[in-house]
């Protein structure tokens, strides 16, 4: 019997970028929890961004944000895995070096730029509902950072992350966040570490365990899932990686397989 589900967010839950949800979601999430069956919203999204579309659930959900960076469980800390302070000066300065990219940097309830861009500053505030802070360095922030995330508007993602990933070999975790989102958090941090100890925490084996998704950052969650699933518009390597092939997330698949987990209980 299922009694864990983990959903990633942008692409999976709802369209990329947005807060746009059903909100029947909630109603189907607070079922599920009340009939012994955990729901854990997986984003790389930062936790403030996460509760832009769960506000109303704080206190009653399991988030994996920041790719793993932050696990939190009804409002309380799991866990927080900040950079170290070289490691992280390295990080900043080698994204620095992509060009035709905006930097941004997340701490466990916070997001931070030192790049000034007034189109994606407003797109993240507006679309994310992340109170991104421009700050004149992002190496001044006296907190530690979980995430140095890149959006690259001129590549896609994979073409930007693989030369990041020739530099730091396994010194930095790197995800796909998305089509444009390169993600760099501390080595061995990524969703399915972050399921792994939550599966841990409150003794559910990962045949127990469901997880959904549709970019690279969600193939370490599905591998620790015994039922997994990728959206029709997954990138091909995930498809591959899940075990179930469901609709487009325009289609709300993810909600339509939650109620039939409800059904079956």
């Amino acid at each position: 019997m299922i009694k864990l589900i983990a959903s990633d967010m942008d692409g999976t839950l709802l369209p990329e970028g947005t807060t746009a949800i059903n909100p029947e979601i909630y109603d189907v999430i607070r079922a599920l929890q009340a009939k012994g069956v955990t729901f854990v919203a997986a984003s790389g999204r930062n936790y403030e961004s996460v509760m832009g579309v769960f506000k109303c659930m704080e206190q009653e959900l399991t988030v994996i944000s920041d790719n793993g960076g932050f696990v939190c469980r009804h409002g309380k800390e799991l866990a927080c895995n900040g950079f170290p302070r070289k490691l992280l000066e390295e990080v900043v300065q080698e994204a620095r070096k992509v060009p035709d990219a905006w930097i941004m940097a997340s701490a466990a309830r916070g997001t931070y730029t030192d790049q000034n861009h007034p189109k994606y500053v407003k797109w993240v505030r507006e679309g994310y509902k992340m109170n991104i802070r421009i700050v004149d360095d992002l190496l001044s922030i006296d907190e530690p950072l979980i995430k140095v995330a890149l959006y690259t508007y001129a590549a896609d993602a994979s073409t930007v992350a693989a030369p990041l990933r020739e530099h730091f070999g396994d010194r930095v975790s790197i995800a796909l966040a998305g089509e444009r989102w390169v993600d760099m958090m501390v080595p061995g941090i990524s969703k399915g570490q972050a399921l792994s100890h939550i599966q841990q925490t409150l003794g559910i084996t990962p045949e127990e365990t469901a997880a959904f998704g549709d970019n690279g950052n969600d193939i370490p969650m599905l591998q620790c899932a015994g039922e997994s699933f990728a959206v029709a518009n997954a990138r091909p390597e995930v498809k591959q990686a899940a075990k179930y092939l469901i609709g487009d997330v325009s289609e709300a698949p993810v909600l339509a397989q939650l109620k039939q987990y409800l059904k079956e209980l």
